[in-house]
């Protein structure tokens, strides 16, 4: 197991399971875990930091009641459906948007790969709340 950090979070490096082919999982208060090359994907990075932005953002109960179940769905819905897009759900678009403005809205984002805005899709609209607070004032 390799450990690293990214913006002061741990990448922990596990050569494991669906780690080897790309897949990440963030778990605030322990790190990112991902495997060793997808651990040098600035892209992935990027976006599972913006998964601890929203825990910042949104707080504990929130994060672990609402994102994160709904964020584990999206994907494992993705990988039962290859039609289905992981990153329309806005538990994606919205922590890839968190984190580009964190970045101070960098130009080499790969908007196509880490979409920040909605992108349509049964699970494409977040809370009203986070609407008010967070995303609308990002989107403008």
């Amino acid at each position: 197991m390799l450990v690293k950090k990214f913006e002061g979070t741990k990448v922990i490096c596990l050569n494991a399971w669906k780690f080897r082919r790309g897949a990440a999982i963030t778990l605030p208060g322990i790190g990112i875990i991902t495997g060793k090359t997808a651990s040098l994907n600035q892209g992935l990075l990027r976006h599972e930091f913006g998964h601890i932005l929203q825990y910042r953002e949104c707080g504990f109960f929130f994060y672990w009641f609402r994102i994160a179940p709904l964020s584990l769905f999206s994907a494992w819905k993705a990988v039962r459906n290859h039609k289905y897009i992981h990153m329309k759900c806005w538990t994606e678009w919205t922590a890839n948007l968190l984190c580009f403005h964190y970045f101070n809205c960098p130009d080499d984002w790969d908007h196509r790969q880490y979409p920040i805005k909605p992108q349509g899709g049964e699970m494409g609209n977040p809370p009203q709340f986070l609407l008010k607070r967070t995303v609308v004032q990002l989107l403008n």
